[in-house]
Formats: C-alpha cells, sequence, structure tokens
C-alpha cells in the first residue's frame, strides 16, 4: 500500500484549494476572467504535481534497479506476507483517491457526471500502472492488489448512489512502529506494524430516533484491522490486530463554506488519536486512551 500517497495527496489537494481560494478572493469582481488561478486549473496544476511526484518516489523506492522479466503472481489476499495489512491497504488508497478528488472537483466547479468519472478513472489508471510497474521488477504483478483497489473505488460509488452507506466510512491512521523511520529510502508503507484500517460507524445516525438523541453527533465508533510483526523488516511471529475505539466526525466541525466542507470531507478520512481498544492474536487487549496502531 502506497500510504506516503495518501498523506502527499492531501498536501498537493490542500495547496491547490489555499492557492485557488487566495486568487479568487482577490479577483476584481467586474472581469473575472482575468483570474490566472481558477479552482479548475489549481486541480488541474496539483494533480499533475502530484502524479509526477509520485513517479518519481515509485521509481526510487521500487523500480530504480530492479528490472526483471514480467512476473504474475496471486499473493494470498488477507493471508499473505503482511496478513492483508498491504490489501486492506490497496483498498483504501483508492477509496481515499476517488473521494479526496470527487470533493475536489465539486469544489472546483465540476458537473457530477464529470467529477464521479474523473475520480473513478484516474485511480484505475494510477492503482493499473504501478502493478505493471510491479510486475516488471522484483516484485510482481499482484492481480489480488488490483481488485483490493478496484473494490475502494466501487465503495466510493456506492456511497454516492446509495446515502445509508455514507454512515459506513473508512479510515487511516498511522504511528510509526518498524525498525526504521520513514524517510526517502524507507517509505512508511513498508511499516505495516504501525498502520490500522477502520471502518467508522456514524452511531448518532444509525441508532434508533430514542437513542440517537443522547450520541453526539461529532462522535462515532469504529473497528480496526491491522498486524503485528507484518513490517517488512519485521522478526517474530505474524499476528493479527484487532480494535476498536471512538472516532471523530470532522463533517460536523463548525466550518462551513465550499472550501471548509471540501477540507473536512477529505480530512475526515483519517482517524485521529482518540480512546480504543488494541487486541493482538494471543495477546491480552490493552486500553489506550490515544490509539492509532
Amino acid at each position: 500500500m502506497r500510504s506516503w500517497a495518501v498523506l502527499l495527496l492531501i498536501c498537493v489537494v490542500a495547496f491547490s484549494e489555499r492557492a485557488a481560494s487566495q486568487v479568487e478572493a482577490h479577483t476584481v469582481k467586474e472581469d473575472a476572467t482575468h483570474s490566472f488561478l481558477s479552482r479548475k486549473t489549481a486541480i488541474t496544476i496539483g494533480v499533475s504535481v502530484h502524479s509526477a511526484l509520485a513517479i518519481v518516489l515509485e521509481y526510487r523506492w521500487w523500480w530504480r534497479g530492479n528490472y526483471h522479466p514480467f512476473r504474475f503472481e496471486v499473493e494470498g489476499f488477507l493471508n499473505d506476507y503482511s496478513l492483508g495489512v498491504d490489501k486492506v491497504g490497496h483498498f483504501f488508497t483508492s477509496y481515499f483517491y476517488f473521494n479526496a478528488l470527487y470533493r475536489t472537483m465539486r469544489w472546483g466547479g465540476y458537473d457530477e457526471s464529470t467529477a464521479t468519472w474523473a475520480s473513478v478513472v484516474v485511480p484505475v489508471l494510477y492503482a493499473t500502472s504501478l502493478e505493471i510497474g510491479d510486475g516488471f521488477s522484483i516484485y510482481q504483478f499482484g492481480p489480488d492488489d488490483l481488485v483490493a483497489n478496484f473494490l475502494g473505488i466501487g465503495y466510493g460509488v456506492l456511497q454516492l448512489k446509495y446515502p445509508i452507506l455514507r454512515d459506513f466510512n473508512f479510515k487511516w491512521s498511522y504511528y510509526p512502529a518498524g525498525k526504521y523511520a520513514a524517510s526517502l529510502d524507507h517509505p512508511l508503507s513498508n511499516d505495516y506494524d504501525g498502520h490500522i484500517y477502520w471502518l467508522s460507524f456514524r452511531m448518532h445516525n444509525l441508532l434508533p430516533e430514542s437513542m440517537s438523541r443522547y450520541w453526539p453527533k461529532f462522535l462515532n465508533l469504529a473497528i480496526g484491522y491491522g498486524a503485528k510483526n507484518s513490517s517488512l523488516e519485521s522478526t517474530g511471529p505474524m499476528k493479527r490486530k484487532y480494535a476498536i475505539a471512538l472516532d471523530y466526525n470532522l463533517t460536523e466541525l463548525p466550518l462551513t463554506g465550499e472550501t471548509w466542507e471540501t477540507v473536512k470531507n477529505i480530512f475526515d478520512l483519517l482517524h485521529f488519536p482518540a480512546p480504543g481498544v488494541r487486541n493482538v492474536e494471543g495477546e491480552r487487549p490493552q486500553f489506550k486512551p490515544l490509539l492509532l496502531n
């Protein structure tokens, strides 16, 4: 899972939105055509910059000096070399890309159909090109990786079509847990031990009306999945990791306006530190006041 790309996309999207907002705020109303950076232009630049940086970093981390004849291998989905943490990561990465790009394009003035189709096509092409690149490296083309990517995009599309699914959202949290700190030579995507992927429930909307009045709108409940000793440099037996924790609904923050709504929805795809219980297979459950991994 290219978790670094999630953080990179957040930075690029945030910069694009801020730049476009500042320019538009200073545009003379009598002649708005003189604005040199519209929202749509900012989005185009932001996505282009992200794609270029992604290719450079992918090459540096995985492909440089690693050319091999094309290889194809099914890795085992949830029973692979990371107990499926990387597969859930593939799901989330594409789910995140779909949502972030869709929200940003709608903010930029694109119509519903264009924003939806672009938000499907871009992550599909991104995920497919990465797997083809892996196929020619010391890694391999993993069809189960690609299936996980497509499922993440598909769930994002279904959430647009069926509002009830918007009460069930996937999120990601990370705290360094491996031997090497994330750097240009050691991507955090290899530090599987530090990842937890969450399914967050908007309890205020899901509980019966007689009970929902007592549950704050800004507070969700989430269940998480990860693994221990699954990082690429880890030793010891791998164990599955489960968690349950409170989660924040950032869309309920009292910040209004198109830009803030976009920012809130994108950052709501991340799980922030909150009280929870973590349970590793074969170990006693642990309560953490600020659970992240």
